[in-house]
Protein backbone atom coordinates (compact mmCIF):
# COMPACT_ATOMS: atom_id res chain seq x y z
CA UNK A 1 0.00 0.00 0.00
CA UNK A 2 2.72 2.41 0.97
CA UNK A 3 4.71 1.64 -2.23
CA UNK A 4 1.34 2.38 -4.09
CA UNK A 5 0.65 5.66 -2.52
CA UNK A 6 3.93 6.97 -2.99
CA UNK A 7 4.16 6.04 -6.88
CA UNK A 8 0.69 7.55 -7.01
CA UNK A 9 2.37 10.74 -5.48
CA UNK A 10 5.74 10.43 -8.25
CA UNK A 11 3.07 10.44 -11.07
CA UNK A 12 0.96 13.55 -9.50
CA UNK A 13 4.41 15.53 -8.96
CA UNK A 14 5.44 14.56 -12.47
CA UNK A 15 1.79 15.76 -14.27
CA UNK A 16 2.03 19.18 -11.87
CA UNK A 17 5.68 19.84 -13.54
CA UNK A 18 4.70 18.81 -16.91
CA UNK A 19 2.00 21.30 -16.32
CA UNK A 20 3.81 24.37 -14.81
CA UNK A 21 6.13 23.33 -17.87
CA UNK A 22 3.49 23.62 -20.66
CA UNK A 23 2.14 26.47 -19.01
CA UNK A 24 5.68 28.28 -18.40
CA UNK A 25 6.69 27.22 -22.40
CA UNK A 26 3.36 28.61 -23.60
CA UNK A 27 4.23 32.16 -22.17
CA UNK A 28 7.59 32.07 -23.64
CA UNK A 29 6.02 31.20 -27.31
CA UNK A 30 3.68 34.42 -27.23
CA UNK A 31 5.29 37.27 -29.09
CA UNK A 32 5.48 40.41 -26.96
CA UNK A 33 2.92 43.02 -27.88
CA UNK A 34 4.35 46.32 -29.17
CA UNK A 35 1.68 49.09 -29.62
CA UNK A 36 3.46 52.33 -30.87
CA UNK A 37 1.48 55.39 -29.58
CA UNK A 38 2.25 58.89 -31.33
CA UNK A 39 1.59 61.31 -28.57
CA UNK A 40 1.52 65.28 -30.04
CA UNK A 41 2.41 67.25 -27.20
CA UNK A 42 3.80 71.11 -27.85
CA UNK A 43 7.03 71.46 -26.37
CA UNK A 44 8.49 75.20 -26.00
CA UNK A 45 11.56 76.42 -28.01
CA UNK A 46 13.29 78.83 -27.53
CA UNK A 47 13.15 82.23 -29.76
CA UNK A 48 15.92 82.94 -31.71
CA UNK A 49 15.84 86.13 -33.35
CA UNK A 50 18.22 88.94 -33.32
CA UNK A 51 16.78 92.12 -31.19
CA UNK A 52 15.63 94.71 -33.24
CA UNK A 53 17.17 98.00 -32.60
CA UNK A 54 15.63 100.92 -32.04
CA UNK A 55 15.73 103.68 -35.10
CA UNK A 56 16.74 107.41 -34.27
CA UNK A 57 13.59 108.67 -34.44
CA UNK A 58 13.74 112.28 -36.18
CA UNK A 59 12.36 114.11 -33.50
CA UNK A 60 15.23 113.21 -31.33
CA UNK A 61 17.20 115.07 -33.61
CA UNK A 62 15.11 118.70 -33.99
CA UNK A 63 15.51 120.89 -30.79
CA UNK A 64 13.18 123.13 -29.05
CA UNK A 65 14.62 126.34 -30.61
CA UNK A 66 13.69 124.68 -34.00
CA UNK A 67 10.84 126.65 -35.83
CA UNK A 68 7.76 124.95 -36.12
CA UNK A 69 7.88 123.83 -39.50
CA UNK A 70 10.98 121.80 -39.04
CA UNK A 71 9.38 120.48 -35.76
CA UNK A 72 6.41 119.52 -37.94
CA UNK A 73 8.22 117.73 -40.46
CA UNK A 74 10.24 115.79 -38.17
CA UNK A 75 7.16 114.86 -35.95
CA UNK A 76 5.16 113.55 -39.56
CA UNK A 77 8.40 111.93 -40.59
CA UNK A 78 8.38 110.18 -37.34
CA UNK A 79 5.19 108.37 -37.92
CA UNK A 80 6.64 106.93 -40.83
CA UNK A 81 9.18 105.91 -38.88
CA UNK A 82 7.44 104.01 -36.04
CA UNK A 83 5.32 102.44 -38.23
CA UNK A 84 8.54 100.57 -40.12
CA UNK A 85 9.23 100.14 -36.37
CA UNK A 86 6.47 98.62 -35.39
CA UNK A 87 6.21 96.21 -38.95
CA UNK A 88 9.41 94.99 -37.65
CA UNK A 89 8.55 94.33 -33.76
CA UNK A 90 5.48 92.51 -34.91
CA UNK A 91 6.99 90.39 -37.62
CA UNK A 92 9.70 89.25 -35.34
CA UNK A 93 6.92 88.50 -32.09
CA UNK A 94 5.10 86.41 -35.13
CA UNK A 95 8.13 84.61 -35.95
CA UNK A 96 8.55 83.76 -32.45
CA UNK A 97 4.85 82.30 -32.42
Amino acid sequence: MRALYFTLLGIAWAMMAAVVTLMLYGCESAPPIVDTAIVEKPVAVPCRIPPIARPLFEVDRVSPADDMVTINRALRAELEQRRGYELKLEAGVKACQ
